[in-house]
């Protein structure tokens, strides 16, 4: 099976059944389909090949989800871009991957102007809007025909490259293929996310996230309704729960506090959701308390991520009720059709309780990196993905999540996970947000530092929350010294820029 066969069948079971929403535009799957269709049928015309890159630098839009189907119908690899990335980021992707075509919003046409004498490879400029000098995207969809495009497509092409963020150097272009999409979609069904045709999904991550793409593919995957739209106002994402009686959502932790914070989230009809799903980051106690608060669904931690295909660690639900397999902490056990192996650094599997790196393999993991022979014999040494995440498994065989191998800290020749200390931390009452990071001590080796963000309206010094901490942490991992700033540097989709607070400390 192919990606975009889940677009053509949804077209011929459930035809009337709304498909998408984003803002004032309602698809039917019928609809969609039609529209994907003209779209890969117009690429073919123009010249857009089989196996050619198409870039994408947009915000979330119905047009920009049309283009992911489109590509995969026409046998052309869709390349996101993160929109928040500088000119050299931008013209590195798109160099990078080669890409024929570029598809952007409107209102990147300046952005798009700028870098047009340096990208090289780029023929075919195509606007969501009007803009001077490209392609319409919509007179280009209206000349070409709806029915179903005629390629051959085999499910071992690429046909998504996702871009790493690249923060500790060049970014690696992830290459997922077919197979490895339609395999991750029934491994994640099957093994912990229990949707029904009823289900309303909705997506607030940008779409160059693999989070949105995972779980937006898996809902059309069972012919589900999304509702997309940009998590930037909280409030509207609020009322878009209550309009659209949303049933389930994706979300990364970070972007969650301004949500639960918002000033007059107790006038909003939440009670539709049921299940909240997330990956990315930990979710402190302290915001996971608040949300259970507001939400009445459960709250599923996994692991994954995008050299996964994503999903490597989820929930076993086919165990019995949530209620009777949770494990505080835990993401879970190996989904279906996934091998997950737990190594020290000696390459020895690790025994229950020891921390050690997740190793993976299955039909869902990428190929590899694009034009990186090297960094992919690395990553996929002796058939394994190798995560760069660490984890500790009990003898029942569930996870527990540590950190990033990279942003281990060692204190006293100790390692110290930052996520345990960040989750004491948390519970502070007056405390919004927090990082941990090590920073060089000439006696220690590292010392740990937390970064915070209070709580509007509340103060506390740094020997409070420090006291907070002892007592409840071994005394090698209670933090040093505590700074406060107004907000923490994150991605667009949420995520810590722990760099960027490491290189503060750094000078």
């Amino acid at each position: 099976m192919l990606l975009g066969d889940i677009l053509r069948q949804n077209a011929m079971k459930l035809p009337r059944k709304t498909a998408l929403v984003f803002k004032d535009t309602r698809l039917s799957y019928r609809e969609l389909n039609e529209r994907v269709n003209r779209l890969a049928n117009a690429l073919l015309a123009i010249g857009v090949k089989p196996g050619d890159r198409v870039a994408v630098l947009a915000d979330n839009c119905s047009q920009y989800l049309e283009v992911y189907f489109a590509t995969a119908k026409g046998g052309m690899v869709i390349v996101p871009i993160n929109s928040s990335l500088d000119a050299e980021g931008i013209t590195y992707i798109v160099n990078d991957s080669g890409a024929s075509t570029i598809v952007f919003g409107e209102n990147y046409r300046d952005t798009i102007s700028s870098l047009r004498p340096g990208l090289e490879s780029v023929e075919h400029y195509i606007a969501i809007g009007e803009v001077v000098g490209a392609e319409s995207y919509e007179k280009l969809l209206s000349g070409y025909p709806a029915g179903e495009p005629e390629v051959a497509i085999s499910e071992d092409d690429t046909v998504w490259l996702l871009y790493t963020s690249g923060t500790t150097g060049a970014p690696k272009g992830v290459m997922l293929n077919h197979k490895s999409q339609i395999v991750d979609s029934a491994n994640t069904i099957l093994t912990c996310f229990p949707i029904n045709r009823s289900d309303i999904h909705l997506v607030i991550l940008p779409l160059f996230h693999i989070g949105s793409l995972w779980h937006m593919r898996c809902h059309f995957y069972m012919g589900n309704t999304t509702v997309l739209m940009d998590a930037r106002d909280p409030g509207l994402v609020l009322e878009a729960i209550e309009r659209e009686k949303v049933t389930t959502m994706c979300f990364v932790p970070p972007m969650m506090v301004p949500i639960v914070t918002h000033p007059d989230i107790n006038r909003y009809d939440l009670s539709s959701i049921r299940i909240m799903i997330y990956s990315g980051a930990p979710l402190p106690e302290g915001l996971q308390r608040q949300m259970n608060r507001i939400f009445s669904g459960i709250i599923i931690q996994t692991f994954a991520l995008t050299e996964g295909g994503p999903a490597i660690i989820m929930p076993p639900l086919m165990e019995g009720p949530w209620q009777e397999v949770k494990r505080a902490g835990s993401c879970g056990k190996e989904v279906l059709n996934v091998e997950v192996r737990l190594v020290n650094d000696e390459g020895k599997d690790c025994v229950p309780g020891e921390v050690g790196e997740i190793l993976a393999r299955g039909d869902n993991i990428m190929k590899g990196y694009w034009n990186m022979p090297e960094a992919t014999a690395r990553t996929l040494e002796g058939g394994y993905l190798h995560t760069g995440d660490l984890a500790t498994r009990d003898k029942e065989g569930y996870y527990y999540i540590t950190g990033r191998k990279k942003d281990t800290i060692t204190s006293a020749g100790k390692p110290v996970y930052s996520p345990e200390v960040e989750n004491v931390i948390s519970l502070h009452p007056a405390i919004s947000e927090v990082a941990v990071i090590g920073v060089p001590d000439k006696e220690l080796g590292e010392r740990v530092v937390a970064i915070a963000v209070l709580k509007a309206g509340e103060k506390a010094t740094a020997g409070e929350i420090i006291n907070w901490g002892e007592g409840k942490l071994d005394d090698y991992k209670v933090p040093g010294s505590v700074d406060f700033v107004d907000r923490l540097p994150k991605t667009p989709s949420g995520k810590v820029l722990k760099n960027i607070l490491r290189g503060g400390y750094s000078k």
